[in-house]
Order: C-alpha cells, then sequence, then structure tokens
C-alpha cells in the first residue's frame, strides 16, 4: 500500500475505499502523532457510518475491520475530529497534529454472571477477551481482544503513513486523555505494535 493525494492505495493504485465524512477541520498544522483508538461498536459498517454522519459530529482518518478491511474517511493533510481534550508533553488540541486511526473493537465489557457484556449490551465469549486492569484504572474489566489480521493491517498502514509523513510517536487516546478516553485498552499491545511497525521501517529502508 501507499499514499497518492493522502489518500490510501493499494500498490497499483486502486483506491482503498473511502467515504468522506462531513467531520473535519483545516489542514493538519503537523503529522506529529499516530492516535490509535476503538470504535466502542458492534461492527466496522457502523463504525464508519457513525464517523461519516453529521450527528455524530466526531471522525477518524481511517477504520481497520477485525478482518484488515480498510476504510479512510478523512485525507490525511486534513484534522479529523478524533481526539477531544487532549494533551502531550505540553501540547494541547492534538487533533491539529495527528492521523487517527479507529479499530472495530467493542472496548471494554462488565462481567454480567458467566457472560462478558460491552456497554452497546452485546455478550462476547470468554475467549475473545482479556480481563485486566486498565494503565489509567484500579477496577478489572473485560478487554475485548485485537485479531491478528487487524493488527497486522494497523501495523503496516501506521509504517506507511509514518514514511510518509515522519509521524514521530504511535500513542493511544488514553494516552492523551487519561481517565477520561480507555482506548484501546490493555488488550491492545501498544510495545509490540510499535516494535513491529519499527521493523517493517527498517525492513523497508534496508530492501
Amino acid at each position: 500500500m501507499k499514499i497518492a493525494n493522502h489518500k490510501l492505495v493499494h500498490d497499483d493504485g486502486t483506491p482503498y475505499p473511502f467515504k468522506a465524512s462531513p467531520n473535519l477541520g483545516g489542514p493538519i498544522l503537523s503529522h506529529d502523532y499516530l492516535i490509535i483508538h476503538y470504535t466502542e461498536g458492534q461492527t466496522v459498517k457502523g463504525a464508519v457510518e457513525w464517523l461519516t454522519s453529521h450527528e455524530s459530529k466526531v471522525s477518524a482518518h481511517l477504520v481497520i475491520g477485525r478482518d484488515g478491511s480498510m476504510f479512510q474517511l478523512v485525507p490525511f493533510d486534513r484534522t479529523a475530529v478524533h481526539t477531544g481534550r487532549s494533551q502531550w508533553q505540553g501540547r494541547k488540541g492534538l487533533a491539529r497534529y495527528s492521523i487517527g486511526i479507529e479499530l472495530d473493537n467493542a472496548g471494554k465489557l462488565s462481567r454480567k454472571g458467566v457472560k462478558w457484556v460491552s456497554g452497546f449490551g452485546k455478550a462476547y465469549p470468554e475467549s475473545d477477551i482479556l480481563e485486566g486492569v486498565h494503565k489509567f484504572g484500579a477496577r478489572k474489566y473485560g478487554w475485548h481482544m485485537y485479531p491478528q489480521a487487524q493488527l497486522e493491517a494497523a501495523a503496516e498502514v501506521a509504517a506507511v503513513l509514518v514514511r510518509e509523513y515522519g509521524i514521530g510517536e504511535i500513542l493511544g487516546h488514553d494516552d492523551i486523555a487519561p481517565k477520561r478516553k480507555w482506548d484501546p485498552g490493555p488488550a491492545f499491545p501498544t510495545d509490540q505494535f510499535r516494535a513491529t511497525v519499527a521493523g517493517m521501517l527498517t525492513a523497508a529502508q534496508q530492501g
């Protein structure tokens, strides 16, 4: 994959699915951060519909399905509405300095009897859940796990974005809005993800 005119395309130039969100701002001031989110929803289709609706007032540059499918909603040179109140190392309002990726994921779940239940009321099997405490929390919850296909797709596009725009840091929404936001949560392997992206970049340079 590669980037052409700030949109994601396949190596042969064929564009990835693009559905324009009305929820966007002006030009990104500088591409310093890549912010990882979870959708906290049931399906990738539902997430795309919500993030491209006027009603939601929010957006992201990319949404990645659990099967690795990708949908772009905002060009990479425009500000998506994905960070809200946020700060990192003294800088505030990070939407103007970042690209946002949403991963299709149910998010934080609570134990109801023998089941793990999402905030929207759907029960998930034990095999899909990581039980743990968030790095900024104190209570145990269930966290919807990320399939390998989704993580691989996210790492691939992250490497392309870092290389294209010179992005310096990969962060979670919870890093820039601690205790207000919990995504991508403990089930997202942040350190491993960063290492994978770094390895892809090194391999590309050597190749």
